[in-house]
This record gives structure tokens, C-alpha cells and sequence, in this order.
């Protein structure tokens, strides 16, 4: 945190309302305020009000439960109620859910602060804002009766909205902060709708997590999962016998050929919906199939066939492998209850659900319990219905199916699989160009080996859900995520590219940068921002309206060597550098506002600064220096060749450095 102790007390005739908010700009990237991306904007707290700690004890008194009383709070005495204000607002841009947003930066402005808050979403941030904004406002009023109801149902309609953002799922989201954890810049791609890790040659274009290096027909046939089935079978893989069916009479035949207990499910089936187990009649059978047409009749999509085949009794087991190698197990047990002698199933589920466990947010180890037909039509196969009453510790399973996402229970059993069961995911892997691959299984003991039987692949998935091997009901956490960023990025910096940046590059500065580079590698793929717009090897590409898509489209180019970006100050200003860090940083007799530019320089870059009569090179890496410039040469121009002379000799260098 940091902010401006310049604080005067001018304010104007017509001042505005304690804690109101306004001029929001939401910045991509490192910017003025912040050396990441910041939403900024002014807020109005007049000199002379209730202090910074009546605010602290009305948010504890009011809010026990939603942390306003976490360590970012009492680590140190609050001089001013806006560090209230912006902690306040941090915590709740961290939804509850442990979001890792944490930096924020506070300054002055006529008779403002300025606030820049780091975030994710641009407009669940600036309601965030907005809402604290009127939080602020009702304990300042004295409302602190109203105020927590009032505050917890808007904060629970920004829970909502985040979840409905890009950033909203849980195996995203843990993605992103993974990248976060290793310092690994990404940026969302609007018009594309994925994600990008990385810049230039070195990038990974994503969501969730199928990822543009996933070969495309391996990703397309993980959907066809009789054709997989057929697949594994001829591998000799453990697979129960069964077929995909498009006709009722097709799918009662092929009952007549396997014989009970079966499975029917649908082909384009997730998530456990539409599969109907153990069915042990035709009637059943009729049943399942006419429930999967009915439900493609009502989503309005087409009806693909669905799934007959052998039931295979076990415990159903998520496996993971990441680039080919075995990642994670986990166990899925159906959601249950355990009774206690007097309450009834239903009041039981509803006590269950209270458990924090199943908050049901984006990143809650576990799912609230529905009450739905599914579930009531299981009860009555063991002739219960929600007003039973079970036994005490006796324990009441739910339904058929254990996905996590319909009240299931995870446990990780990665440490105790057998070696056998892990070559097996490994030896199914190397046949698929996927870069996460989850392998559900049906199994009575996992810790035993697969050629012991009880042991059949169900499905297998590209882009399957992670966040439940980081967060599992039982089990020690497996992070995931942090192996798929490394699958892609295995090593520090490789998922990026050398990036020249400055305050002032002329075109013909470029020019001759991308000939000295052509002399280093000839078929060199360089990127050059100026005032005349975007140059791919010296020539001319685009000119957005737009700086920060200027930088986006350079970094966006998967051939990308090498890349060098003019900011001036109103670029800074308007749209931030978007880029997060330089390897060289070039200032010429920089503005003030272009002087972020060697805060965000790399720790092992060098910073160049220019001045009329001289030009110095600073690095940690080199010792400084100091080159003065003839005095028939201190013309823009002039010192523009200064600099090129002066960094020609590390090009080479900095290539190699990336192995680029």
C-alpha cells in the first residue's frame, strides 16, 4: 500500500457526500498508480469526520463473519479513514473466496484521493466500489441497525456477478492465480473469448482447460465417447462393452445383447446429468433413454444417441494426468447423510447444507444437496422418502451418480493409487495431444492394480474441472493448477519474450533496431509500437485508437521474437503500458508520468536514461556508465542513435537469454 501524504483541507463550496465515488478508468496493465492492472477512481472523504477507528469497530461489529477484522486490519494503526475505506474494499473484491487481489495504491488530487485498486473484472469492481462507497455512507449516518442487511444481500449480488464473469469459474480463476503465484502475465482476449498466458512465440491461448496447444481432433473425439470406448477397447484398456444407440428399438436390442445390470447415459452427457444406473429391467431401460430424449427436446439441442453398456460396480475415481503424466486421484462418493435416531432426511440435508463446506460458491470444497426428482425417485428405490427418519450414524446415500457439482463428496487418494493404476493413466494419455486429460474411472480399491478387475474406465474428458484436487471435502490439497503453468512454462521467463520499452522511439529507431536484429537471426520476428503504429519487421501493420490494443496486438502475435514499445505520457495516462515488465528501458528527457517505466523495469534489466548532454546506462547487471554526447549530436535524432549504438552489443545476449 501506498499513498500521498500531501492532505489538504480545501475543499470546494459544493463539496460532495462523504465516501461518494466517481471518474472510474479501468487499466489492463501496469499504469500510473499501480505496476499491475488497477481500476482508479476519486473519492471524497471531507477532513474533520468520525475517525478511521469507528469505522474499524462498526465493520467488526457489524460483519464477525466476513473478515473485516483479518490482519490486513490491526497490523498497524489507521492514520486516515481511507486506508479503512480501500482495505474494506479489497476485502470484498476478494469475494469471500479467497480471490488473491491485495495491492492498492492511494493518492491526493485537488480535493480527492485517488484510489487505484488491483482487480479482475472491471465491473464487479467498480460496484464493489460503489457499494462500499454506500456502506461507508450508512455507518456514517449512524444506520448500523440496517447496514449489515442491507450490505449482505448487495455483497451476495456481487458473489453472483462474479460468477457469471470469465473470471467467475472455479478452475479458471485457480488458474490465473497460479500464473499470479509464478509471474506469469496474462490478459483476457475479448473477441476471442479465451485467456492468454505469456507473450509473443512463447504464449498459451486458453479457457478453463483446453488450451490452443491441445491438438483439435484429440479435443473433438474425447466428446465421442462410444467411438473412445471402441478405442480403449482396442487397446486393450479396461472398458465395459456397450454401444450408442439413436433409436429406442436400437437401444432395446442392445439390452437383449448385454443382459442386466446396465447404464444408460447420454453421448454429450457432463457432470453426471442424464445417467441412469443399475437398471435391471427393459422398462428401465425405456425409461432412461426417453428421459435423455426429452431433455435434448427441452435444451433445444439435437439428440446425439445415447449410451447402453455393462455396469461395473466400484467407487467412482477422477484421474488426472497433466502433459502426459499422472497429476492427481480422486475419490467421488455420492452425497449422503448420517442419521442420528430422530430427524428425518430432509431436515438432515437441509443441516448439511448449512456446513461451510458448502457455501456453493466458486471455490467451496462442496455443493449444496438438491432436492430434485433425481434424488427423491433413489430414496424410493430403497423405499425412503425425504420424511424417514434413519437410524442414528446410520448413513443415507442420495443419488446414483458422485459429481461434485450435485452435493458429492471428493477424497484425495493421490498418495495412495497404485503404480500400476498410475501407468495406466499415463499409458492412455500418450495417445492424446491434450494437455489435461481427466480419466474417470469405477474401481472397488484404487490402491490395488487395474489387471485385478473391479476396474473400468467410465469416460474420458479434455479440459476437465481442477479446482476440486486443490480444494477436495477429505484430503490434502494437490495443486493442479500450478502443474498445468508449468506443463506450459517450465522454467522462469519462459513465457516470455525480450521487450524494449521507452518514452520516446521514433520510427527510424525501430528500423534500425530490427537490422541489427536481422543480423543477430535473420528470420527474426519483430514487433515495434510507435507514434506511426504497429510495425511488424519494419513494416507498417495497423494503428488502433486504442495504445493498449497497439501493445495487446504485438503480444498477441505467436511468432512474436521480440518486441519494443513507445509509451508517452498520455498513453500512460489514457491506457497504461499494458505490458508487465521491460528488459530494457529507454527514458528521454522522460515526464514525470513516463518515469514508471523504470519502476517496471525487470530486476536484471537496464534502464538507459537520456538527457540533452548525456546518456547513462543503469543496471544491475552492468556496471552504470555514463556516455556523453557530442554536442552536434543532442538532437532527438541524434540521441536516438546513441541509445541504438549503445544497446546493439546487448541483443545478442538478450535473444539467447530467452532462447529466442
Amino acid at each position: 500500500m501506498a499513498y500521498n501524504d500531501d492532505f489538504s483541507e480545501a475543499r470546494s463550496a459544493e463539496a460532495p457526500q462523504d465516501f461518494s465515488v466517481s471518474k472510474f478508468v479501468a487499466y489492463k496493465g501496469p499504469n500510473y498508480y499501480l505496476d499491475r492492472a488497477a481500476l482508479v477512481c476519486n473519492v471524497f472523504i471531507a477532513p474533520g469526520g468520525k475517525s478511521a477507528g469507528y469505522y474499524v469497530d462498526a465493520l467488526e461489529h457489524a460483519f464477525p463473519d466476513l473478515g473485516f477484522a483479518a490482519p490486513e486490519f490491526t497490523s498497524r494503526p489507521f492514520e486516515r479513514v481511507i486506508d479503512v475505506f480501500a482495505e474494506t474494499v479489497m476485502q470484498i473484491l476478494r469475494m469471500d473466496i479467497g480471490l488473491p487481489l491485495k495491492h492498492y495504491a492511494i493518492s491526493y488530487d485537488a480535493e480527492y484521493f485517488v484510489l487505484a485498486v488491483e482487480y479482475w473484472d472491471e465491473y464487479v469492481a467498480e460496484d464493489s466500489i460503489h457499494a462500499v462507497s454506500a456502506l461507508f455512507q450508512a455507518l456514517d449516518n449512524g444506520e448500523q441497525a440496517t447496514v449489515a442487511l442491507k450490505f449482505r444481500e448487495q455483497f451476495a449480488k456481487l458473489q453472483k456477478q462474479f460468477d457469471r464473469t470469465v473470471y467467475g469459474g472455479p478452475t479458471i480463476s485457480s488458474l490465473l492465480e497460479a500464473a499470479m503465484k509464478l509471474n506469469i502475465p496474462f490478459f483476457y482476449l475479448r473477441n476471442e473469448g479465451d485467456f492468454q498466458w505469456g507473450y509473443g512465440k512463447k504464449q498459451v491461448r486458453g479457457k478453463s482447460t483446453v488450451f490452443h496447444t491441445d491438438g483439435i481432433k484429440d479435443t473433438e473425439f474425447t466428446t465421442l465417447k462410444d467411438a473412445v470406448k471402441y478405442f480403449l477397447l482396442d487397446c486393450g484398456f479396461p472398458t465395459p462393452i456397450g454401444k450408442n444407440c439413436f433409436t429406442l428399438e436400437e437401444l432395446l436390442a442392445e439390452v437383449q445383447e448385454l443382459g442386466f445390470p446396465l447404464v444408460v447415459k447420454p453421448l454429450a452427457g457432463h457432470k453426471g446429468q442424464g445417467v441412469t444406473t443399475d437398471i435391471r429391467t427393459p422398462e428401465e431401460a425405456t425409461k432412461a433413454f426417453q428421459a435423455i430424449v426429452q431433455a435434448a427436446q427441452e435444451a433445444g439441442t439435437s439428440f446425439d444417441g445415447a449410451i447402453v453398456e455393462q455396469q461395473v460396480y466400484g467407487h467412482d475415481h477422477r484421474l488426472l494426468a497433466v502433459n502426459g503424466k499422472f497429476a492427481a486421484a480422486l475419490l467421488r462418493v455420492p452425497a449422503f447423510v448420517v442419521g442420528d435416531g430422530t430427524a428425518t432426511i430432509g431436515d438432515l440435508i437441509e443441516k448439511e447444507n448449512t456446513r461451510p463446506e458448502r457455501r456453493d460458491n466458486a471455490r467451496s470444497p462442496l455443493a449444496k444437496i438438491t432436492i430434485d426428482d433425481g434424488l427423491v425417485g433413489y430414496l424410493a428405490l430403497s423405499g425412503l422418502t425425504l420424511d424417514s427418519v434413519p437410524k442414528a450414524n446410520e448413513r443415507v446415500y442420495l443419488r446414483r451418480v458422485a459429481n461434485i457439482s450435485v452435493g458429492g463428496v471428493s477424497i484425495n487418494v493421490t498418495p495412495t493409487i497404485h503404480p500400476n493404476n498410475i501407468q495406466l493413466v499415463e499409458d492412455i494419455a500418450k495417445f492424446f495431444k491434450v494437455n489435461c486429460l481427466g480419466i474417470d474411472v469405477l474401481a472397488q480399491d484404487i490402491t490395488k492394480p487395474w489387471q485385478e478387475g473391479n476396474f473400468a474406465i467410465i469416460e474420458i474428458n479434455a479440459g476437465p474441472g481442477i479446482f476440486m484436487h486443490i480444494a477436495p471435502a477429505e484430503g490434502g490439497s494437490v495443486d493442479v493448477p500450478q502443474m498445468i503453468m508449468r506443463s506450459h512454462f517450465p522454467k522462469e521467463r519462459s513465457e516470455r519474450i525480450p521487450i524494449i520499452a521507452g518514452n520516446y522511439l521514433s520510427q527510424e529507431f525501430c528500423q534500425g533496431l530490427y537490422e541489427q536484429l536481422r543480423a543477430i537471426k535473420p528470420d527474426v520476428e519483430f514487433g515495434a509500437l510507435t507514434s506511426e503504429g504497429v510495425a511488424f519487421n519494419g513494416r507498417h501493420f495497423h494503428k488502433h485508437k486504442r495504445h493498449e490494443q497497439n501493445v495487446r496486438i504485438i503480444l498477441r502475435n505467436p511468432k512474436l521474437d521480440i518486441a519494443c514499445f513507445q509509451h508517452t505520457k498520455d498513453n500512460i495516462f489514457d491506457d497504461g503500458t499494458f505490458h508487465v515488465g521491460a528488459d530494457i528501458t529507454i527514458l528521454d528527457n522522460p515526464h514525470y508520468a513516463e518515469e514508471i517505466l523504470k519502476r517496471d523495469t525487470l530486476p536484471d534489466g537496464i534502464t538507459i536514461e537520456v538527457h540533452d548532454e548525456y546518456l547513462a546506462l543503469l543496471s544491475t547487471a552492468l556496471e552504470p556508465r555514463l556516455v556523453m554526447i557530442p554536442s552536434e549530436q543532442r538532437t532527438p535524432r541524434g540521441r536516438q542513435l546513441a541509445v541504438l549504438q549503445a544497446i546493439t552489443p546487448l541483443l545478442a545476449d538478450l535473444l539467447v537469454k530467452y532462447d529466442t
